[in-house]
């Protein structure tokens, strides 16, 4: 029996109605009660709710900012047979705050695999430098490719194995899929 927006505004607040939760009820009135107030206005008025059953989902999975944080990207031929990682990128600032680019290249297998080996190795030691430290990528490809390189050659396996169990891998594809 509820019309308006006002009649749903003004219903008692200890109000039963079956078949609704009462906090999707109260989430009711709440939205109800927001765009009433916002007949008129140029932009509407609005309140950001927090979700503790979403703990850490969205922007509340990215880990606190370091100085040494590291920004990936891997480019692959898929064309080569098994696919060649050609171009490994990493954005990072150094210690005097200044913005900075380091690129492995690969135009073949044994190239592949030192690129690899020396990326995993520069961010390894500059995680043991300072363990706050991520390496920020957006979606699966780059660790997928980096599981590959490390089964293929046999190379790097356990400090491919620790960043990974220890969390420095943020997938920045999860985090803006649940923001």
């Amino acid at each position: 029996g509820i019309n308006t927006c006002e009649e749903l505004i003004n219903l008692n607040k200890d109000i039963h109605i079956p078949g609704i939760k009462d906090e999707k009820l109260q989430a009711i009135i709440a939205q109800a009660s927001i765009q009433k107030a916002s007949e008129g206005l140029i932009q509407p008025l609005f309140e950001i709710k927090d979700h503790p059953d979403q703990e850490f989902t969205g922007l509340r999975m990215l880990p606190p900012h370091s100085d040494s944080d590291v920004f990936f990207d891997i480019e692959g031929f898929p064309l080569e047979s098994g696919g060649l990682e050609y171009l490994w990128g990493c954005a990072y600032f150094d210690e005097q705050g200044k913005r900075c680019f380091k690129d492995f290249w690969a135009h073949d297998s044994d190239q592949e695999k030192r690129a690899f080996h020396d990326f995993i190795t520069w961010v390894y030691e500059r995680w043991q430098n300072n363990p706050a430290m991520h390496i920020y990528h957006y979606a699966s490809y780059e660790i997928t490719a980096c599981r590959k390189l490390m089964n293929r050659y046999g190379i790097c396996e356990n400090e491919v194995d620790q960043l990974l169990r220890n969390e420095v891998f943020v997938d920045l594809y999860k985090i803006v899929k649940t923001a």
